[in-house]
């Protein structure tokens, strides 16, 4: 392969992640008040839907983060009380058996990822607190 197309084979796939990025940053940009300039109930709830969906991918992989730099015990605590949040999150959010509050538990999955990235980076620097991610924040 001669070196002008390897070239315009590394701009051409160097663009694509490019725009990839600059894409996936707008998206995760989206918040709940987006959602708000809709006039009916059912497309405030369909936007409203999404951003829960994305929040939730967000925080499995700001848990599965963590979990990647913790100990075994301190893996088994997280594990441990991350189910006590998602019973948390559920009767927070839940209004009535079966019916949920989709901005509730939106802006509730988005404060339980903030809170695991803070002890991602914490413990990717050297400075992993046990007890704060073995303790309920919420």
């Amino acid at each position: 392969m001669n070196k002008a197309k390897i070239y315009r084979q590394a701009v051409k796939y160097g663009l694509a992640t490019c725009s990839s990025m600059v894409f996936c940053l707008f998206s995760a940009g989206a918040h709940a008040e987006n959602c708000d300039k809709y006039s009916t109930s059912y497309d405030t709830t369909y936007c409203l839907s999404k951003l829960f969906v994305e929040s939730d991918a967000e925080l499995n992989v700001a848990y599965k983060e963590l979990q990647g730099v913790l100990d075994q015990e301190s893996s088994k605590e997280l594990k441990m009380v991350q189910r006590k949040w998602i019973k948390y999150r559920n009767s927070q959010c839940e209004t009535s058996p079966g019916t949920i509050n989709v901005r509730c538990s939106y802006d509730v999955n988005v404060k339980r990822t903030n809170y695991l990235k803070d002890r991602f980076r914490e413990c990717k620097v050297g400075d992993c607190d046990r007890h704060l991610i073995a303790s309920p924040s919420w």
